[in-house]
């Protein structure tokens, strides 16, 4: 299947974008956009569609978003949009996230975030689930640090941030996985640096859905446990028929911190970095989910444990 390049939009999976929220499964941002939503028709693998971009800052009406879902780092209309196709008897949609250079900086960085606003507790199993897309064009040659997914840590008041327990981050192309906990700070005696690496690839293929799904035990102890699965998805495969999911990391021992220091652990997912760079970046999420089992989020298949 050949590259699509188009300017707003690039290959995206034919499946809708849902949540899974207090036990219950809602589309996400699905509600009807402002006057200024831009649409366009376009071919996609010969087929002519019609193709609409919401700006979730500027053109959904904030009583329609979801309360579960924090719209807080997001700093102008081009921040996160949500991108619809509409197919014969079915409508897909996917998140685009683009920071730029000029951007407003929130809390000392530049992001493009949606923030669950669940917070899991140590001892809490929690399944997580979501899908990546680089576009064509996304520029691998150009410096970059980006975190494109972290599960963070709430601090109890009066305590110091800490480092996001897990994290999907891109360096220069490369992607990385990348684990923190109170017994790796104090093995360092500092908070500096990347963490410790659970996995690491070359290069994240773009346009192709690169499909995550976790497992996380939560715990600043040895009973803590992450597992991770992955697989790959063209865009226009609406099930996945060709993905075939594969284990890609397993950890047991420490996920996070003390109780008294965090209060419990929330998801974020988008575009972020403190570092400096000089040109526009976009990704697209689909597929977020979230569960306290695997098949609350979809998987039903034993490998799943």
């Amino acid at each position: 299947m050949g590259g699509l390049r188009m300017p707003s939009i690039i290959f995206l999976r034919f499946q809708p974008v849902w949540v899974r929220l207090a036990g219950v499964s809602i589309s996400l941002f699905c509600a009807a956009g402002g006057a200024m939503a831009a649409q366009e028709e376009v071919v996609i693998e010969g087929v002519p569609v019609v193709v609409t971009e919401e700006s979730i800052k500027c053109d959904i009406d904030p009583a329609d978003v979801p309360k579960d879902i924090s719209v807080k780092r997001l700093v102008d209309c081009n921040s996160a949009e949500l991108v619809e196709i509409d197919l014969p008897g079915e409508s897909i949609a996917a998140i685009k996230f683009t920071i730029t250079p000029d951007d407003k900086k929130i809390s000392s960085g530049t992001r493009a975030e949606l923030r669950d606003m669940h917070v899991a507790k140590n001892g809490d199993e929690t399944w997580y689930r979501f899908s990546t897309l680089l576009p064509g064009d996304f520029p691998m040659e150009s410096k970059h640090r980006l975190v494109m997914a972290q599960w963070h840590e709430r601090v109890n008041e009066g305590q110091e941030s800490l480092r996001p327990p897990l994290s999907h981050r891109l360096w220069d192309g490369r992607f990385v996985v990348t684990l923190w906990n109170g017994e790796r700070i104090k093995k360092l005696g500092s908070k500096k640096g990347d963490g410790e690496i659970l996995h690491s690839q070359p290069e994240l293929q773009r346009e192709l859905f690169h499909e995550y799904a976790y497992k996380v035990v939560w715990s600043p102890e040895d009973d803590g446990e992450i597992v991770g699965w992955r697989r790959e998805c063209l865009p226009a495969d609406v099930a996945c028929i060709n993905g075939v999911w594969e284990e890609f990391i397993r950890h047991n021992g420490p996920t996070g911190y003390t109780d008294k220091e965090v209060n419990g652990y929330y998801f974020k997912i988008g575009l972020y970095t403190v570092r400096e760079f000089d040109v526009p970046f976009t990704a697209y999420h689909n597929g977020y989910g979230r569960g306290a089992s695997a098949a609350d989020i979809g998987l039903t298949d034993p490998m799943f444990q």
